[in-house]
């Protein structure tokens, strides 16, 4: 369904958000079937811990996990992954697609975000798989892999800044830079990670996405960074019900992410990814579980004394 406005109505919010719920069982199935190491990361780790599920305004869903685990499960789902309904998107996997981490789509469905237009590939609802590496220790290191990795994410961006950028001379030099083969940046990117697994190093980092403020200085390039000694134990926690993983110190990298993680974003600041069109018209599977419960099922807001208190 086009939309001119980039607006969803509630019930569209809940079922994107169960189609994505769909696709993280299915991960966790194949992960936990052969021993691959996964995360909730970010604000789907945040809903977990706030909400027992999903931020109420939030429309997207994110895990991750260690380049080698990555690898180990790119090479599962070869055989394993219901291609029926879901398709694992990468640069190798779909040619138009154009960064450097991952998704898992929900095949008979559609999200195409606003301003994206430009990239033709598969545009069904998805999840993100953001692939960890190291981060160098030092600050040479740091200030070398986060100009170089720039460059290369923003020159896979060019075939948007082309068009949807503000500033024109930028859209000027993005026209050029789109007429690079995506496998250059994307190879080069590649490189950086193969040469930052040599050493373990304090932090691990998704260098194939993009952050203003990235990792140069201390006290902001840890700004989506995991400190490695918080994934040494693993623990379950539930999310919509469902057992997921998270990390056993999830308190103190949420604090470190979010700060005061329990408050509350006035609603100004709650809005979703704004969609140029959406189809969410699927069945949705959720282990044989009622999907309508799901659907009229209201939102938990805990406070303070709730997370703190367990």
């Amino acid at each position: 369904m086009p939309i001119d406005k980039p607006i969803m109505p509630s019930c569209d919010v809940r079922k994107l958000q169960l189609i994505e719920l769909e696709m993280l069982l299915e991960v966790d199935r194949i992960c936990r079937k052969h021993n691959i190491e996964y995360f909730l990361y970010a604000g789907t780790l945040l809903g977990a811990v706030r909400h027992d599920g999903f931020i109420p305004w939030d429309d997207d869903l994110d895990i991750h996990m260690d380049r080698r685990e990555f690898d180990k499960f790119c090479e599962i789902c070869k055989t394993e992954l219901d291609t029926e309904r879901f398709f694992l998107q990468t640069y190798k996997t779909d040619s138009e697609y154009r960064w450097g981490y991952a998704k898992i789509r929900r095949n008979g469905t559609e999200y195409l975000r606003l301003g994206q237009e430009a990239i033709k590939c598969h545009s069904g609802v998805s999840i993100d798989i953001f692939i960890f590496d190291n981060v160098p220790d030092s600050q040479l290191g740091r200030f070398l892999y986060h100009y170089i990795r720039r460059v290369c994410i923003k020159t896979l961006y060019s075939v948007i800044g082309a068009t949807q950028d503000t500033n024109p001379l930028k859209r000027f030099l993005y026209r050029g830079l789109r007429h690079v083969n995506k496998k250059i940046p994307l190879g080069i990117m590649e490189r950086l990670a193969q040469i930052s697994a040599r050493k373990e190093t304090e932090y691990v980092y998704c260098m194939s996405f993009y952050r203003q403020d990235g990792f140069i200085n201390k006290e902001d390039y840890l700004h989506r960074a995991v400190k490695r000694e918080w994934m040494r134990e693993k623990i379950e926690i539930n999310f919509e019900g469902f057992p997921f993983y998270a990390y056993k110190e999830y308190d103190k990298y949420l604090s470190f992410l979010y700060k005061n993680y329990w408050e509350y974003p006035p609603e100004s600041q709650r809005f979703l990814h704004p969609p140029k069109q959406y189809d969410l018209n699927v069945d949705i599977d959720l282990r044989g579980r009622n999907v309508e419960e799901y659907m009229n099922k209201k939102y938990i807001y805990k406070t303070k004394e709730d997370i703190l208190s367990v």
